[in-house]
């Protein structure tokens, strides 16, 4: 990764929001792609209950389930990276990707679930819907 690393226009936190309320910073999907192509690497937010270290969470009565990690994805021209947010444990994606949407949906209105085919690996990542045309040409160009 580079060290010129900025956050994608749907990864905000409340300054970045609060900044766009007041026309200060507006991002945009264009703005990042332009960005990508000169050499920054792009920050987007990315919870997975796959990728990295995998936690089991008890429900109770027996059951476990895969606990969600929250981390970023890491887009740069020529690498994808996830980062754990809470144990920094980075996991290098390696291609041919495919995105596609999953099954389930997440109950948070600006976020989308997707299963991503990851070389000989399978994912699911949960995204913010502002960011997923970025992610779907990260991807896409990865894979050429």
């Amino acid at each position: 990764m580079t060290t010129d690393i900025r956050r994608a226009a749907g990864t905000r936190t409340l300054s970045d929001t609060l900044l766009s309320m007041f026309g200060i910073r507006r991002l945009s999907t264009e703005k990042d792609l332009a960005d990508l192509q000169a050499g920054t690497t792009l920050q987007v937010f990315c919870s997975s209950p796959t990728l990295g270290t995998v936690k089991m969470l008890s429900i109770g009565k027996g059951r476990t389930i895969p606990h969600a990690a929250s981390g970023h994805l890491y887009l740069a021209a020529d690498t994808v990276t996830w980062r754990n947010q809470r144990t920094d444990e980075n996991v290098t994606l390696q291609g041919p990707f495919r995105l596609s949407p999953s099954e389930q949906k997440t109950p948070h209105p600006k976020m989308a679930r997707f299963d991503l085919a990851a070389g000989n690996e399978q994912h699911v990542i949960v995204i913010p819907k502002a960011d997923i045309a970025l992610v779907t040409q990260v991807l896409e160009a990865a894979d050429r």
